[in-house]
């Protein structure tokens, strides 16, 4: 009761001061407040307000409009600015009290307060005025904003998000605070896969086998061998598979080079895989053209595909009740990882990685790059092979390129040039022609029709040569067409691919077209496969998939397939899986028509943190068979001592170990006597870190090689107020079959705290500076509504505190003392430096000159 009428006589005693007096004037029952004012999207800041008796607020208008990034330049007394463009000018006018907007002229003289030479504007002003309507709750001291239009501070944070992830997919540099290159080593232990898998049928022998993969850094590269091994069988060092890999992205002449496998003779009818050196000067970074093509695979019923290129997350999707999906790719330059990873509705996860070259050999604008083969090719004679190839980008979207190729069992044609061109005359249409010398001619044709519909042509038409032909292929065209719909409850796509092959002597024809579509928790999916060869009688069968998700997570998919021609089914496969636990369980039955036979299947699999297990049984009515598998990983760590142990395959990864420790004397690194610290949560780019409690060491798996990653660090996650980290961001390339250690420095810094008093009052809004031994301002604080001030902050070092000249001179007050000189030290929990405090005082006027 005595607040409010205390209130109600401030009200009175304002508002006659305000008629009275001057109509901006201050008023010391306006309290002034730091608030949070939170806008759509989930962003927030923080800003001063003047608070009335009847809880309206006022708010700097100038510098509201400087954090909503709104255009507001100060004009003598005046603002002036626009709205969204230029088209839509404003002006506030503080002497004749009006703000001039969108062709309307707005009376302010009853919303305008000023305190120290600031202007502000009461909340219903900004609303009328600008349709910025802002609603205070006091409270919790937060006030919502809610805008007629996007604010420019939302659109500013919207493009930056989106020119950091287009940032990310081209490859183009991030800007953080420190930078860890690759670590080169000439032999250093790394990761090890391993896999056992055995089998056993009543009445017959079992089977087993051992797969074993070690990953190192051999010669300052990687190196990986693969072997797997059947007791069985005699052990023979050539089933000892291996490839050394050297990457180096800075190296203007060579930027990759490898031994072992390499690809093989692309337009000779020679098989067999060839074993050799390859090198070339294309960077592994992703680097984005204009266009894109289509993926199309198959996976298991209703999992969910992500797609990553160079570990980032492009898209993903879910496949149909038959397990099929499909991805639009951007085309990107160079080497590029494509990796998918599969999540199953029981909890499953698979991941599988496709290395691939884009197949439109786009190069960026005025570069070449050129690639070289050479090796041995695994056939009875031994072949010798050699490839040479030259890439030009005319422009960003126009490739041309050429080379040739050696096979040296080619009696009568060794050497076969080849020449090709890619070209993108629209972000929609992507054009690939390929000739290859007395061979063949190649065109590829792909049509973004919409932003989800695609078209796509191939045609190869072979040339008669010197050279021979396995098999006498002459000429051959497809077409795929595939195309969302909606048509009331049914969604889904379909697809249509027709493929013609001519021989010599005969011609060879194939339609497929798929319906995929979804009811609710039922999914369908729809194929029929056509083939005929020449005027023969086409062959007709149907496919069937359904899907539906029963209650407690448990899925059921059917699938069945139809000869039209024989008007009889060839096959029916139902398939049960749930999940118990920790455990996936599966149970299947087949039923083969053709054979008659039945078969009934059981399987379960249970993943433990250091591998994935399972077991699976079969009945056919003559046989039962029993299978059981396991497989994981390792990776020695020499730093810390310790074996990582995984589920995934390590081979090729790498990780990160991080070491946050408090350093005291900044050199950045780990001294005797330095203490470690323990983070609360971090955040990784496209990965997950595990943090120990035990020895605060950082860990994060499963990492790709030859990449950069983004680590973010925050000082709310330090268990120290006076802690802050040294480097927030860093960008790590990660070493091949190594765990690299990387030390996050962090830093004690100290505070500074003290009162500004006007008449033995403390007086708000002062603006304090604070700055270095070379007199350079390193950061500016205000005093709260009562005088105090403080910043929390302040590396070791020294330091003078003073007001803003500029204000004082507007003021026209002068400070005691002129300025505080203090000496921040170093301290494990931060030095603290109180009562700096000032006096002010209006300064006398000036004596007219005699």
């Amino acid at each position: 009761m005595f607040y409010n009428v205390f209130l109600f006589f401030c009200a009175i005693t304002t508002s006659a001061q305000y008629k009275e007096e001057n109509p901006i004037a201050y008023f010391n029952t306006y309290n002034e407040v730091l608030i949070t004012v939170y806008v759509d999207g989930g962003y927030n800041f923080e800003a001063n307000v003047l608070i009335s008796p009847s809880n309206q607020i006022y708010l700097n208008v100038e510098n509201l409009f400087k954090t909503l990034k709104i255009k507001c330049v100060k004009e003598v007394n005046n603002l002036v600015g626009f709205i969204e463009n230029e088209k839509k000018p404003f002006t506030i006018n503080f002497d004749k009290k009006r703000i001039t907007f969108d062709s309307k002229s707005i009376d302010i003289s009853k919303g305008i307060l000023e305190e120290l030479g600031v202007k502000y504007l009461e909340a219903s002003v900004l609303f009328e005025a600008f349709g910025l309507n802002i609603i205070f709750n006091p409270r919790s001291l937060t006030a919502k904003l809610e805008a007629r239009f996007e604010l420019p501070f939302i659109k500013e944070l919207r493009y930056k998000k989106m020119r950091k992830n287009i940032s990310k997919l081209q490859g183009k540099p991030t800007i953080v605070d420190r930078i860890i290159p690759r670590s080169y080593h000439l032999f250093k232990l790394g990761t090890l896969d391993w896999g056992l898998s055995s089998s056993q049928s009543i009445n017959k022998t079992s089977d087993a086998n051992i797969n074993i993969g070690l990953g190192t850094e051999l010669l300052f590269g990687q190196a990986n061998f693969n072997m797997i091994y059947n007791p069985n069988d005699k052990f023979d060092i050539k089933n000892i598979n291996y490839r050394w890999r050297w990457v180096n992205n800075n190296h203007k002449i060579i930027k990759q080079a490898d031994i072992g496998p390499v690809s093989g003779p692309k337009f000779s009818p020679a098989g067999g895989e060839v074993i050799g050196v390859s090198i070339n000067n294309a960077s592994t970074a992703l680097r984005e053209a204009s266009g894109s093509y289509t993926i199309t695979d198959t996976t298991e019923p209703n999992w969910t595909v992500e797609l990553y290129i160079n570990d980032v997350l492009i898209d993903y999707t879910q496949a149909d009740a038959a397990g099929l999906y499909v991805f639009k790719v951007p085309i990107v330059y160079g080497y590029t990882v494509i990796k998918f990873k599969f999540y199953g509705p029981l909890g499953e996860e698979r991941t599988k990685e496709r290395i691939t070259n884009t197949p439109y050999t786009f190069t960026p604008e005025k570069k070449i790059n050129y690639s070289l083969t050479t090796g041995i090719v695994q056939d009875s004679l031994n072949s010798r092979f050699a490839k040479i190839g030259l890439n030009y980008g005319v422009t960003r979207n126009l490739t041309i390129a050429a080379g040739a190729e050696y096979l040296s069992s080619n009696l009568n044609e060794p050497f076969i040039p080849f020449a090709k061109v890619a070209y993108i005359p629209y972000s929609s249409l992507v054009l690939n022609f390929e000739y290859i010398h007395q061979t063949e001619l190649k065109g590829l044709l792909n049509f973004n029709l919409t932003e989800s519909a695609f078209f796509e042509f191939k045609y190869t038409k072979k040339i008669d040569g010197n050279i021979d032909r396995v098999v006498p292929l002459f000429e051959n065209f497809e077409v795929n067409f595939s195309t969302p719909f909606h048509i009331k409850s049914f969604n889904g796509f379909t697809r249509a691919t027709f493929n013609s092959t001519k021989y010599t002597s005969f011609s060879y024809n194939q339609f497929n077209w798929t319906l995929s579509s979804y009811i609710q928790k039922l999914k369908i999916n729809l194929g029929s496969f056509i083939n005929w060869a020449g005027a023969n009688t086409p062959q007709i069968s149907s496919n069937l998939g359904l899907g539906y998700r029963l209650k407690g997570g448990v899925l059921l998919t059917s699938a069945t397939s139809y000869n039209v021609n024989e008007n009889k089914f060839n096959n029916l496969e139902i398939n049960l899986q749930w999940r118990i636990s920790k455990i996936n369980l599966s149970a299947s039955f087949q039923r083969s028509v053709q054979s008659k036979t039945n078969t009934v299947s059981l399987s379960a699999n249970y993943n433990l943190p250091f591998a994935r297990t399972g077991i699976s049984s079969s009945y056919n009515g003559s046989s039962l068979n029993f299978s059981e598998r396991a497989q994981g990983s390792m990776a020695f760590s020499l730093d810390d001592g310790i074996v990582h142990t995984g589920k995934n395959s390590a081979i090729g990864k790498g990780g990160l170990l991080l070491h946050p420790f408090l350093d005291l004397n900044e050199n950045g690194k780990l001294d005797s006597g330095e203490k470690r610290v323990l983070l609360s949560s971090l955040r990784v780019q496209a990965a997950e870190a595990v943090i120990s409690k035990k020895d605060s060491i950082i860990r994060v798996f499963d990492l790709n090689a030859y990449v950069n990653y983004i680590i973010e660090f925050s000082d709310a996650t330090l268990n120290n107020i006076g802690w802050r980290f040294k480097h927030k961001t860093y960008k790590v390339l990660i070493d091949p079959n190594q765990y690299k250690r990387v030390f996050i420095p962090v830093i004690s810094v100290g505070e500074i705290n003290g009162m500004v008093y006007l008449s033995s009052k403390g007086k708000g809004r002062i603006n304090l500076q604070i700055l270095d031994e070379k007199e350079n301002i390193v950061v500016e604080t205000l005093s709260e509504f009562d005088g105090y001030y403080s910043y929390l902050g302040l590396k070791p070092g020294k330091y003078t505190v003073r007001i803003d000249p500029e204000q004082l001179k507007i003021l026209n007050y002068k400070a005691l003392p002129k300025v505080h000189q203090v000496t921040i030290k170093v301290s494990e929990y931060g030095d603290i430096i109180d009562d700096l405090d000032f006096t002010l005082s209006k300064k006398a006027p000036k004596k007219p000159k005699e």
